[in-house]
């Protein structure tokens, strides 16, 4: 086995403090909307964690004309960045995915991650900000559930939810592992871990706000795009990195992938074709994603990805 390296730079790495019970959280909508009963039972998990949640009335509102927005980009901006200044926050909860994110984050630009370090949680759309958070501020964030997807685990096996209280409350293992991912490309690599949304990070490679990907082991996952389009997204991907290389790519779950070309039979293996054709090591399998299990992964931190052994550790 050899292992190689990236040697790109990056930001130092910020780790906000452990949650505490009693510790007071936000519950933010950077991006869509949502509707109160849609929360219910993620609010009752995070208190029940011994938390104080504060949900602002902000988020359920809507953009006129544009509903889909959980009002104004101002409006969105500005309710994050009063959560993250409350002297007393401790971490954001994200409401849910949707659109909107990438719209507030030049919005974002007093937001100081080194002075009040959060805490912040989400995934989907949340991707936008977890690659400016992590990738260029250094902010170690968490790819995980959103508050509206709590339900979705309540039968998980893989008990999504208790391994994302363990994280954290920092009661998990310094270094951890996901085992049994499938072989795609071999290879052992180091890098930090980046990634989310395939869709959303493809449609953020040319902007500020996306990191360099040449130093990452780089973890993406989607929902409802069928095959071409996933194609023209791996594609988009492998042309942005212009003669440069990922240090690894971990594929998470694809779900309603199947399209006009491709059955439901057939798409592990049409993904599998489509990574394969990185120039690094690549696995599949990871159980993160719109569906459930939905694993926690700290975004910024440095990990190992052993694709002979299907194993990708956190090495924080």
């Amino acid at each position: 086995m050899t292992l190689t390296h990236s040697d790109v730079s990056a930001p130092q790495r910020i780790l906000p403090a452990p949650l505490r019970p009693g510790d007071r959280v936000h519950v933010v909508s950077p991006a869509g909307p949502v509707i109160p009963r849609l929360l219910a039972e993620g609010l009752a998990t995070l208190r029940a964690w011994g938390l104080e949640v504060v949900v602002d009335d902000a988020v359920y509102a809507r953009r006129p004309g544009a509903d889909y927005l959980a009002g104004e980009d101002d409006a969105r901006a500005k309710a994050f960045l009063n959560a993250w200044r409350d002297p007393e926050c401790r971490a954001l909860f994200c409401s849910r995915g949707g659109f909107g994110s990438q719209r507030i984050l030049p919005l974002l630009g007093e937001l100081d991650v080194r002075e009040h370090p959060r805490h912040l949680v989400g995934f989907s759309d949340i991707t936008a900000l977890h690659l400016h958070l992590a990738g260029n501020l250094g902010l170690q964030t968490w790819h995980g559930p959103v508050v509206k997807s709590f339900a979705l685990h309540r039968d998980d096996p893989h008990r999504s939810l208790e391994h994302l209280r363990a994280l954290l409350f920092g009661e998990k293992a310094p270094t951890w592992s996901i085992e049994g991912l499938r072989t795609l490309r071999p290879g052992c690599v180091r890098g930090r871990l980046l990634g989310g949304n395939l869709c959303v990070l493809v449609h953020q490679l040319a902007t500020d706000y996306c990191p360099a990907l040449d130093d990452a082991i780089l973890v993406v996952e989607d929902v409802g795009e069928v095959d071409y389009r996933i194609d023209r997204l791996f594609t988009a991907l492998r042309h942005s990195l212009k003669g440069r290389r990922l240090a690894g790519l971990v594929l998470g779950d694809f779900s309603d992938a199947a399209g006009v070309y491709v059955d439901e039979e057939g798409t592990d293996a049409f993904l599998a074709m489509l990574a394969a054709e990185f120039d690094c090591p690549v696995v599949a399998g990871a159980p993160v994603g719109h569906a459930s299990p939905n694993l926690a992964l700290p975004m910024g931190a440095p990990a190992e990805l052993d694709a002979d052994q299907g194993r990708l550790t956190l090495l924080t």
